[in-house]
């Protein structure tokens, strides 16, 4: 039965699925209602949100965007962790590091720029470190063979100043002798 509830919780959900950069999709079920409510707090400090959806309104609210491809997530008690932040890794190292301490948390698999995961690929995602520190690797990686360079002309120079250093006290000793 179609209510203006459910239209409006798939425009929501459609506009949180437009605006996500990766999400994780897990089973809370067993899960008490104390430990959900820290886990909420972690994740909005992380920029994420943790949503219980109606399977039924999400796989609706999945058409056309990159969710259409999770949509065989939407089975059972579902609930999504949306990142809204820079750093893809962040809702699932949080909800790793959760399921560390909570055994009912059950991660089924992860999404990031319409590519799906497996739980496997989420403990990936989860173990790469974040974007400043992957830009500042790049950097090394980029600047590594200017520095190189640098050295290697730094070394022919000092190479030939010795030479010149040497002559120069070869001719002194010659001129005093």
């Amino acid at each position: 039965m179609v209510t203006q509830a459910n239209i409006d919780e798939v425009s929501r959900l459609k506009e949180d699925f437009t605006k996500a950069t990766s999400a994780v999709f897990a089973n809370f079920s067993g899960v008490n209602a104390v430990d959900m409510t820290l886990l909420r707090k972690e994740l909005r400090d992380s920029d994420t949100r943790l949503k219980v959806v109606k399977n039924t309104l999400a796989k609706i609210a999945a058409e056309g965007t990159d969710f259409q491809a999770a949509t065989d997530f939407f089975e059972g008690p579902v609930s999504v962790a949306l990142g809204f932040g820079e750093d893809i890794s962040a809702p699932a190292k949080t909800l790793l590091e959760f399921a560390k301490k909570n055994k009912d948390l059950d991660i089924i698999g992860g999404l990031v720029d319409g590519s799906l995961m497996d739980k496997a690929g989420v403990k990936s995602l989860a173990d790469m470190p974040p974007k400043p520190v992957v830009q500042s690797m790049l950097l090394n990686v980029l600047q590594a063979p200017a520095r190189n360079f640098v050295g290697v002309l730094e070394g022919s120079a000092r190479k030939f100043m010795y030479v010149l250093s040497a002559i120069a006290e070869k001719r002194k000793e010659e001129n005093r002798g």
